[in-house]
């Protein structure tokens, strides 16, 4: 319910948008795979085991157009090259989250296939997480209309400030790992939700790289609400799809449990925004540590200058 809910005001409040240019086929197209799988996960029949990850990329596509709608502009039109890469990295940057599950065993899946086509699977699901993630956040800063340009105020690397965040992040990331996971090591699997943001945003903000950090110091926290705000509605329609799916994880923390309808517990919800805002900060530092295409937005006349979220800032 509440997940629909939710998909109900965001059609809403895009059909009262004013928009620059049709919604498109490609728009179409995704929306109605997304639906078609929505539905066939809800009937009763057997069901492809690809269903979700499909679902996901029917409303990536989906959401693409209708930012580019509305904006003239979006990720995938715009910066081709800077999606491709949004979608490697999604694989690659997720793989520390399941190497803390093989160690502390937070979730665990069943119904999938065995063999070689287990793993194309999670990459396709895996490489779907960060672009569903930035694909929303846009989508939030555009519906609110949290696009124009403005002057941020100069930040200033302050190192000083940034080393005791980097070793409290670090000491996040080390303790769920360094516990004797069957004494009490299993509980601190919360910890990997944020370790990677305090390691890694302090880094960020000293290399004048995009940053939540800096965002709220220069006073451009549209940004990080938008991410923190995407976290929470991609969990809530992964956990949903999970829910009516065959083949699916399972959580092992079950503190909550009885307050969701679903497999995510409840308490888990609040660590969403967390997630959202360090999987930002983890993609920020490796396009720029390695120097690869970010989503960037083109340079349009004064007046109608617009800024997605994940636009580098200076």
């Amino acid at each position: 319910m509440a997940t629909a809910l939710s998909f109900a005001v965001l059609v809403v409040a895009f059909v009262r948008v004013p928009r620059r240019r049709p919604f498109g086929v490609p728009g179409w197209l995704g929306l109605f795979v997304s639906c078609s799988c929505g539905a066939l996960l809800v009937a009763p029949a057997p069901e492809p085991v690809f269903l979700v990850a499909l679902a996901w990329t029917g409303l990536i596509l989906a959401v693409d157009s209708a930012v580019h709608s509305i904006r003239g502009r979006s990720l995938i039109r715009s910066s081709p090259a800077a999606f491709v890469w949004l979608v490697m990295l999604s694989i690659l940057l997720w793989l520390p989250f399941e190497w803390f599950n093989l160690r502390l065993a937070g979730w665990y899946r069943s119904g999938l296939p065995g063999g070689l086509i287990r793993y194309p699977l999670l990459g396709w699901f895996s490489a779907c997480i960060w672009p569903a993630l930035f694909e929303m956040a846009d989508f939030f800063m555009t519906l609110t209309g949290a696009t124009a340009r403005h002057e941020a105020k100069p930040v200033a690397p302050q190192l000083g400030h940034a080393i005791p965040a980097v070793v409290l992040g670090s000491a996040c990331l080390a303790m769920p790992l360094l516990v004797p996971r069957l004494d009490f090591g299993e509980h601190l699997f919360p910890l990997a939700s944020v370790g990677f943001l305090l390691l890694l945003d302090p880094l960020n903000l000293v290399a004048g790289r995009p940053s939540v950090w800096g965002d709220w110091r220069s006073g451009n926290r549209a940004r990080t609400l938008a991410v923190a705000l995407a976290g929470v509605f991609c969990g809530l329609v992964a956990d949903s799809l999970n829910h009516l799916a065959d083949a699916k994880w399972h959580s092992i923390y079950r503190i909550g449990s009885e307050l969701s309808p679903f497999e995510l517990p409840a308490g888990a919800y609040l660590a969403l925004p967390l997630f959202a805002l360090q999987a930002f900060a983890m993609h920020s530092f490796v396009t720029g540590a390695l120097d690869l295409p970010r989503p960037e937005i083109p340079t349009v006349p004064a007046d109608e200058a617009t800024e997605g979220p994940f636009h580098a800032a200076g």
